[in-house]
């Protein structure tokens, strides 16, 4: 049924002229109710009404129209609107000082474990690798899921006592500038010169070989800025100053994209296959007087998930390996004496029962040695949603 609405005029208005609109009326005339029963039926006259009320100076009818309608859309349009300021985007490309429990200094901000940016095992370095057969596919799952625990490919900090520590593995530069990452640029500079030369030299940072040895001690890296060359204690006091953040950038920004670059990528995956070939070709250490063991880990170790729990240790605590996992397999034999001690010669069904059990005490022992935080890396690599198998026999190596 249409609204009629009664306007008090019964003329047609001035002698030979039009009969005034009847909106006009409404809106010079009607009470609150008649403009909201008539919007009932016309909500698409809204804008109109409003502008004859303004216009007759009916301010407190438009708020009232307006509020009635804010009402009548329920409690999820009443909502109060939030005016609490938004967090600013993280600037992920700009070093901060960084305080923390083991020291202070300039960082790039971490980002959150959802983000996968510059994971290792996002890496697009990957496919050219297992296509040309230099690793396998179970290879490259073992070594991502373990990196994962350790800092993402243009990971760089110079917040504890090392003058700086970059890229995947946490390689570092130490007091005296040298280092594992400075063999590790050197083996680039080796392997790939022109990308040495566009990431590093042509940006001040340069590594030179003392000649003595191939060890991590033979190799300094050091750099330049206004041709002042600097290394150890100079280097890291101009990395390090809190007053001084353009010295951060002109230090560590080379550094971060480095590790995105696809090349600088590849070698520090490289560095991964070559340290869980160094880690599984140790020979276990036994805690127990008058006992030794023959066999290298890899004998004991077939699966994806216990390799991966080798290579995690020797990347946080290189030199522990072989104490661990000798106490590891002392306690397995301890608890099964009948059991054959050479792995070589286990049976298919003995392996299937042996290896889990072995895998299990040393995860066990990890948890008594002196790495960073044994038990949450630990979970990552066997606990809930890893990619990586815990049968014997999962894990498949490229033979180098």
């Amino acid at each position: 049924m249409s609204i009629e609405i009664d306007t008090g005029v019964r003329s047609l208005g001035p002698a030979g002229g039009m009969p005034p609109d009847p909106l006009e009326v409404l809106a010079q005339r009607g009470d609150i109710d008649a403009l909201r029963a008539y919007l009932g039926e016309h909500p698409g006259q809204r804008d109109a009404l409003d502008s004859l009320l303004v216009r007759a100076s009916r301010y407190g009818d438009v708020y009232a129209l307006a509020e009635g309608e804010r009402r009548a859309a329920g409690p999820q349009a009443a909502a109060p609107v939030d005016t609490k300021p938004k967090p600013k985007p993280v600037d992920y490309d700009t070093p901060v000082w960084t305080k923390t429990k083991v020291g202070d200094g300039p960082a790039f901000p971490g980002r959150k474990p959802s983000d996968t940016s510059y994971r290792l095992s996002e890496s697009a370095a990957w496919g050219g690798m297992v296509a040309q057969g230099t690793v396998s596919e179970s290879e490259q799952r073992v070594i991502s899921r373990m990196a994962d625990n350790e800092g993402r490919l243009d990971s760089v900090q110079s917040y504890d006592n090392q003058i700086v520590t970059v890229g995947s593995m946490q390689k570092t530069i130490n007091p005296q500038g040298r280092g594992e990452f400075a063999r590790q640029v050197f083996e680039f500079s080796q392997s790939n010169p022109d990308a040495y030369a566009s990431l590093f030299t042509e940006q001040g940072w340069s590594v030179e070989n003392s000649g003595k040895g191939t060890g991590d001690g033979a190799y300094t890296m050091s750099l330049t800025v206004d041709g002042t060359k600097m290394t150890g204690n100079a280097l890291s006091a101009y990395i390090k100053d809190e007053q001084h953040p353009d010295h951060w950038m002109t230090a560590l920004s080379p550094l971060q994209n480095a590790g995105r670059d696809a090349a600088f990528q590849a070698k520090q995956i490289g560095d991964f296959v070559a340290r869980l070939d160094s880690a599984l070709a140790k020979v276990p250490a036994s805690a127990v007087k008058g006992q030794s063991y023959t066999r290298p880990i890899s004998a004991y170790v077939t699966s994806e998930q216990g390799a991966a729990l080798v290579l995690d240790e020797s990347v946080n605590r290189p030199a522990h390996v072989p104490n661990t996992f000798g106490k590891a397999l002392d306690a397995f034999f301890a608890d099964n004496p009948k059991a054959e001690r050479d792995p070589t010669l286990w049976t298919a069904a003995q392996r299937a029962t042996y290896e889990p059990r072995i895998v299990s005490k040393y995860e066990a022992q990890r948890l008594v040695s002196r790495m960073t935080d044994p038990d949450q890396r630990a979970a990552h690599i066997t606990g809930k949603g890893t990619t990586l198998s815990a049968d014997p026999g999962s894990f498949v190596r490229v033979s180098r």
